[in-house]
């Protein structure tokens, strides 16, 4: 039996609107901090800190980074190139680094990439949750959408390896692959619980708002700078998802 919602530092994902995460992606601290004080007026329920957008080590400043969320929920993530960000490791490398980054510890959530294996996905979730750190396993596809079915398998499985919150992001080239990208949403929500799911892009833009009705738990809207095609500002966001979505304490918002 799932759980409709899922509780990150008081955080409860799945239950009313779906929570909007700002991402930080100053290459330095002054950066960093600049991109924290202005998203502190915004509408933010947690940030994502992209680390491989970070020039220096990342754990010497990790402290300062969890202190000016202000105790909001801190996703770290070291995207790599092959999903759509800067970081070029090997297998090996990811690993290591995510694991110095989870016995460092503080932070709310860490995102696994799925492309690195699932023997090496578990292997982390498990770390992860030995360490209090809630998990979001990850897939981008950035040249399509695949169909319903398989990105519906795909989130049921994160799910199985040790994902909280499982995640995956696709292209859309038609309103179709957007239409499959949400019922795929609904699929796998019926059967593992709240999910993350986005079709990027223009087309996409729909997902990242009503995203919410479908199972989707998290929206990600920008503060100062975007981290991904498609990404609407935080303010706007947030304003779309009180008009769409009326919350009845099911965990899913109702069509209405």
């Amino acid at each position: 039996m799932f759980l409709k919602t899922v509780e990150i530092q008081g955080v409860h994902f799945g239950a009313g609107l779906p929570k909007v995460c700002i991402p930080l992606t100053g290459q330095g601290m002054p950066a960093l901090l600049s991109e924290l004080q202005f998203a502190a007026a915004l509408p933010a329920d947690l940030y994502e800190w992209r680390m491989d957008c970070f020039f220096g080590d990342p754990l010497s400043v990790l402290p300062a980074v969890v202190e000016g969320t202000k105790g909001k929920p801190l996703l770290c993530t070291l995207r790599t190139q092959g999903e759509g960000g800067k970081a070029q490791v090997s297998p090996e490398e990811y690993e290591q680094r995510i694991a110095e980054l989870l016995r460092a510890g503080g932070f709310g959530l860490v995102d696994l990439e799925l492309s690195w294996g699932e023997d090496r996905v578990a292997r982390l979730a498990k770390l992860a949750k030995e360490q209090g750190i809630g998990v979001v396993v990850s897939k981008h596809d950035f040249e399509k959408t695949p169909p319903g079915k398989e990105i519906a398998g795909t989130l049921v499985r994160m799910k199985e390896l040790g994902a909280d919150l499982p995640k995956f992001a696709v292209m859309p080239r038609d309103p179709g692959d957007v239409l499959a990208l949400l019922s795929a949403t609904w699929e796998a929500y019926q059967q593992v619980g709240p999910v993350i799911t986005m079709a990027m892009g223009e087309l996409g833009k729909v997902t990242r708002a009503a995203g919410g009705v479908f199972g989707s738990c998290l929206t990600f809207g920008a503060g100062q700078n975007a981290s991904a095609p498609g990404q609407m500002e935080a303010e706007d966001l947030r304003a779309i998802l009180e008009d769409l979505q009326p919350y009845d304490g099911s965990g899913v918002s109702p069509v209405v």
